[in-house]
């Protein structure tokens, strides 16, 4: 059984035994030698930084993965404060990818990154991100799991629109808007994962009940245009392993309605049907 019995926690000395494994590439070809120089360690800063914050209070089910590649794009002085522009690719090295176009931020070699209250242009930006990927992630195992970290992640980003590094949080907003009051897609998400658990268990009946619920909400999800491009990621990532549960479940009728439902992935289903 994937499932396990969540176990609340204080705040433990050992943060890292929360779960989280990142990968962090930085990319600052694009500025000049000292401040490349300048944030040659950011990497793997960043990387230490969410390994070791406590992001819940309860412990995780399993390890989750944060991938994000960053790119710095330019580079400027404004008194004290060095300021760098760039873009990012964020994800969970599976069916979450998410593009951010624009952020700017302030950095001086040896800065600490700290998670605080108060907002901060850099760490409330991997704060948003890590909240939002892990909101999706625990969305998984229980349905609606990620609503807290969804809450605080627009919390984040409500901060971010109000502050004098204000770029690209508009956007923040409206996208974890989208992801938490998209019910359709949450339950989906859901019903899949509960419907493997559930029939590698045994419960076959109770899985196709649940096979019924994602086929459902895959349908209503698909339709919508705030969340077509979060369900269409969803279905890159899982198409063949979905056909291939179908298949073993042995449900021709749900393989069809997916095939209506995932065009971009017809000739994968066509494959299966034409072995069934």
């Amino acid at each position: 059984m994937r499932k396990s019995i969540y176990i609340l926690l204080l705040w433990a000395v050992n943060l890292a035994a929360q779960g989280l494994i990142a990968e962090i590439k930085l990319d600052a070809k694009n500025l000049d030698e000292v401040p490349q120089q300048e944030v040659s360690q950011l990497g793997q800063d960043i990387s230490y930084y969410i390994e070791n914050t406590q992001w819940t209070f309860d412990d995780l089910p399993t390890d989750f993965t944060i991938q994000a590649t960053i790119y710095l794009d330019s580079y400027t002085e404004s008194g004290y404060q060095k300021i760098y522009t760039g873009k990012a690719f964020w994800g969970n090295g599976d069916d979450q990818k998410y593009f951010d176009k624009s952020w700017q931020f302030a950095f001086n070699q040896g800065d600490a990154l700290a998670r605080a209250r108060t907002f901060n242009a850099l760490t409330s930006f991997i704060d948003y991100w890590v909240l939002t990927i892990l909101g999706g992630d625990l969305d998984t195992w229980n349905q609606f799991g990620g609503s807290l970290l969804y809450t605080e992640a627009r919390q984040v980003a409500r901060a971010g629109t109000k502050d004098a590094f204000s770029l690209g949080w508009k956007d923040r907003l409206e996208d974890v808007e989208k992801l938490s009051r998209n019910q359709n897609f949450r339950k989906m998400k859901f019903a899949y994962y509960e419907a493997l658990d559930l029939w590698d268990s045994g419960q076959k009946d109770e899985a196709q009940k649940l096979l019924e619920d994602f086929l459902r909400n895959l349908e209503a999800s698909i339709k919508r245009l705030d969340s077509r491009i979060f369900t269409q990621n969803f279905l890159n990532a899982k198409h063949q392993e979905i056909g291939d549960f179908l298949w073993e479940v042995g449900n021709l009728d749900y393989l069809k309605r997916l095939m209506k439902v995932d065009e971009d992935h017809r000739e994968h289903y066509e494959q299966i049907l034409s072995e069934w």
